[in-house]
């Protein structure tokens, strides 16, 4: 059992929701996150043609009671409304569709702010 496990049932009597979607982010987002490290640099070219570099920037969520979650638009998003379509590496959180939610408190996109750390991430033109 992780640590995260450990405490959250400690905590709750039980794994929660949220604890659950910590383990669920750590292990499908780890290796997306490592990966486009890897492709995301200047001096690498293009996986594809036709693709561009981007640089966009990573956004954190405001709620003193959230982890704190930081959106990296790199790695993408589990998409919590939608299982089946998760928000895919390389898409700005300005191009988030306006009901997505933080998937750690739920709150909406709007209680987002930009911390000024900025990634590289290849996109189709």
């Amino acid at each position: 059992m992780s640590r995260v496990m450990e405490q959250d049932v400690m905590m709750h009597g039980t794994l929660s929701r949220r604890g659950a979607i910590k383990i669920l982010a750590a292990l499908f987002l780890g290796p997306l996150l490592a990966r486009q490290a890897t492709a995301a640099s200047l001096s690498a070219p293009p996986p594809e043609p036709g693709m561009v570099l981007k640089r966009l920037q990573k956004w954190e969520c405001t709620n003193e009671e959230c982890e704190p979650y930081v959106y990296d638009p790199s790695v993408g998003d589990l998409n919590v409304r939608d299982l089946d379509r998760p928000i895919p590496p390389g898409v700005a959180f300005e191009d988030l569709p306006d009901d997505w939610i933080c998937p750690i408190c739920n709150d909406p996109k709007r209680d987002f702010e930009p911390i000024g750390d900025w990634v590289e991430v290849w996109v189709k033109a």
